[in-house]
């Protein structure tokens, strides 16, 4: 899915907008992730990681982008720039939103991010338990690593920038 629009503040693809956020939008950003997330908790019967961030720090530090079709949020974007990747934090859709191609056109706007800022690699980390996971696999990450860390194993993933 090619975007219409990339600049450091919107990114378009399709009917999906896209819009930078800042430090004055951490509220919103809280309750976005808390929705986005609850359907995550009870698959994976325990606690997200995305839930336990300062949001301060992520808006200070990261891309964070929220999505929205028809005038109406549906996902929210963050990513980090690191020296030799793209590192997506978070991609996480509304319930209502979800099934719905947002996720996708999400990822192909992280996609034309890495593109644009001359990055390879796009890396991510998700609980083993995540049903996104062959998701991920679909869209081209591979697995790296896994990791137990106790209550939880991680899978560590990376895709290549084409």
């Amino acid at each position: 899915m090619a975007l219409s629009t990339l600049t450091a503040r919107h990114l378009e693809t399709g009917s999906l907008r896209l819009a930078r956020l800042g430090p004055e939008h951490r509220a919103t950003v809280e309750r976005f992730q808390a929705e986005a997330y609850a359907r995550t908790r009870e698959t994976l019967g325990t606690q997200p990681m995305p839930l336990d961030w300062d949001y301060g720090e992520i808006l200070d530090t990261c891309e964070t982008w929220i999505a929205a079709s028809g005038g109406e949020p549906k996902g929210l974007l963050i990513l980090r720039r690191r020296s030799g990747d793209l590192y997506l934090e978070s991609i996480a859709t509304l319930p209502s939103a979800a099934g719905n191609g947002h996720g996708t056109a999400m990822m192909s706007a992280a996609f034309q991010r890495a593109r644009s800022l001359g990055l390879p690699e796009i890396r991510l980390v998700t609980n083993a338990l995540n049903p996104a996971l062959a998701w991920y696999k679909r869209l081209g990450f591979v697995i790296e690593r896994e990791q137990d860390l106790g209550d939880r194993t991680v899978v560590h993933m990376v895709a290549a920038v084409s």
